[in-house]
């Protein structure tokens, strides 16, 4: 009786868990390490024009020529910062789920449409709201008479597309690391029943 070859576990187990593409992971590196810079200068020159347009500023002063501290300044820092660290991990997560529900087939067809829908609308939402008050927070004045392509617009929009593409990354790796730990548990748990 000829031997019958036994199918590969881990590739079995896996079935129903897409594998990422190895690629991505080296690509979407790459690029992170070569976004961080980008995205810290930005926001090093946000900082700056903050600063330089606060209405509550004394006169002469300025980011590079600082007087006394305000109260109104240690608050801009606080919201600039810890908002922009909260921003990047809300846009990670769901940029990671949204990765997540198209590579694990286990989701249903409906748990997967709702994800994707709530998750883009979070995602194409939280963006318009964040691009429409930065650029008027930062200048410390609404920009809606100046040009779309005004230097306040390009300065705020840069910064907030650097870091939402910074995001990719760690979203996908995730993603990787779980279909990783996935394949190992089973193809575990299936050599665990065949020597049963």
């Amino acid at each position: 009786m000829p031997h019958q070859s036994s199918p590969n576990p881990k590739t079995a187990s896996t079935r129903r868990f897409r594998q990422p593409p190895a690629w991505g992971t080296w690509v979407l590196g790459i690029i992170f390490l070569l976004d961080v810079p980008v995205v810290l200068l930005l926001a090093f020159f946000m900082w700056w024009a903050v600063t330089d347009n606060a209405p509550d500023i004394p006169p002469g002063c300025s980011f590079m020529d600082p007087c006394l501290a305000t109260p109104g300044e240690y608050t801009r820092s606080l919201v600039f910062c810890l908002g922009s660290i909260l921003l990047w991990v809300v846009f990670a997560y769901s940029i990671y789920r949204l990765l997540l529900v198209c590579f694990d087939a286990r989701e249903s067809a409906d748990s997967r449409r709702t994800t994707i829908v709530v998750t883009s609308a979070l995602i194409v939402g939280l963006s318009a709201v964040v691009l429409c008050v930065l650029s008027d927070w930062g200048h410390g004045r609404p920009l809606v008479s100046e040009q779309f392509w005004s230097v306040g617009r390009i300065e705020s929009y840069a910064y907030f597309f650097a870091a939402f593409l910074s995001t990719l990354y760690p979203a996908y790796f995730a993603v990787r690391a779980r279909y990783c730990r996935y394949a190992d548990s089973r193809a575990s748990a299936a050599i665990g029943e065949t020597d049963s």
